[in-house]
């Protein structure tokens, strides 16, 4: 199944890809200060464009998986980059909201593409003794995308207009998918000796990785959707402090995440779940905190948006890899079903969040929730480790 040339251009390749298509689902939430003065729109709103983004993944997910085994890797890689160019390019030229409601669920649908096919590109192109540090790798593209956009959108926005970022962002998918095509090989999410097959079984209680992938987002998400207009509204931190904290947040994240990811590798496949689990109770204590701030001052937030988002992506690059671990001869279909629950739970967080943050007028009580959700989610993570690991073999 493993093709191991040009395994480094291909993770990369990913991992750009991967980033550029998620920032839709996150640059509302950078921005939110500027569109609420230029659109006249309420926090719950802004909250409802990332809901749709990530709830367009999340319903759109199964059938990415599928797309992907039928059409191969590159090409569901490229379209996807394509989707995310003209949405972008159609929300800019627009500037209105309901450009923004329709450019968040073209985006998001068009994301089931790039999970599926470059988890199968890298299951396909590195071996299992790597397999953590380059599923970490590819999904480190998304805190760097967004590091960029929180250090320079918000200031931004309010100087030139947020339009302006979102022509960046067609340019950027238009690049990405250029190097995707050059890059990445028609590699499908089935071995070639079940490509015949109508079906691809799962193993028994594969259930449980999409209830603790929504669970697991669910209760993380606003750390990255939220956090921004939490310490400019909650805290009076200035937009740069306030953007520049994400994205050092962000940064650092990324290389926690890889140091999790070696260490992962050395210890192997069957103690991934359990780093997960404590990694999960690590960002519960995080987001606490994060609300603590506002008695002990910014400086007890910063802290835990520096923890919080460093296990978060921690996680979420173990998770990937438990994927492949499991059922490494149908890697899109397993994604699919897994990103389903991890989207479905992106829908829920931000306008669930936005909305009680509205009504509540404040931020407390919706930190508190995300906090029950990560307790939720360390009995479904329990529960998903008893899932055989599927021979890669069989």
């Amino acid at each position: 199944m493993t093709d191991h040339r040009g395994s480094a251009s291909v993770i990369a390749v990913c991992s750009v890809c991967t980033g550029v298509g998620s920032i839709l689902g996150f640059i509302p939430g950078f921005i939110a200060t500027a569109l609420r003065e230029d659109l006249g729109i309420s926090q719950g709103r802004i909250g409802l464009l990332v809901c749709l983004y990530f709830g367009c993944t999340g319903v759109g997910s199964i059938l990415g998986g599928r797309l992907t085994d039928r059409f191969g890797s590159r090409a569901v890689v490229v379209a996807d980059m394509t989707i995310v160019a003209l949405a972008a390019a159609f929300g800019a030229a627009l500037g209105s909201y309901w450009a923004l409601l329709v450019a968040a669920c073209v985006a998001g649908a068009g994301y089931t593409l790039v999970n599926a096919g470059t988890n199968v590109a890298i299951a396909h192109a590195v071996p299992l003794r790597r397999r953590t540090l380059a599923m970490s790798i590819r999904t480190a593209g998304v805190p760097a995308t967004a590091a960029i956009a929180a250090a320079a959108g918000p200031a931004a926005a309010q100087r030139w207009g947020w339009e302006l970022l979102l022509w960046a962002v067609a340019g950027s998918a238009l690049l990405a998918g250029a190097g995707a095509a050059l890059l990445l090989s028609d590699s499908s999410g089935q071995q070639e000796s079940e490509r015949a097959l109508p079906t691809t079984s799962l193993p028994e209680g594969f259930v449980w990785f999409p209830i603790g992938a929504f669970l697991m987002i669910a209760g993380s998400q606003p750390l990255y959707s939220w956090i921004v207009p939490y310490l400019e509204q909650s805290l009076d931190a200035s937009p740069g402090l306030a953007g520049g904290t994400s994205a050092v947040a962000s940064v650092v994240g990324v290389g926690v995440m890889i140091m999790n990811a070696l260490r992962s590798d050395l210890i192997g496949p069957s103690q991934r779940m359990a780093r997960l689990v404590i990694l999960l109770g690590v960002n519960a204590i995080a987001i606490v905190l994060v609300v603590s701030g506002q008695k002990a001052g910014i400086g007890m937030s910063l802290a835990g948006t520096l923890l919080g988002i460093s296990v978060q992506l921690s996680a979420i690059g173990i998770m990937h890899a438990t994927i492949v671990d499991r059922v490494p001869g149908a890697v899109a279909r397993a994604t699919g079903w897994t990103m389903t629950g991890y989207y479905l739970g992106a829908l829920v967080s931000p306008v669930a969040f936005g909305y009680v943050a509205d009504v509540t007028n404040t931020f407390v009580w919706s930190w508190l929730a995300t906090i029950v959700l990560l307790l939720l989610a360390i009995p479904a993570w329990l529960a998903a480790s008893r899932v055989s690991i599927v021979s890669e073999h069989c």
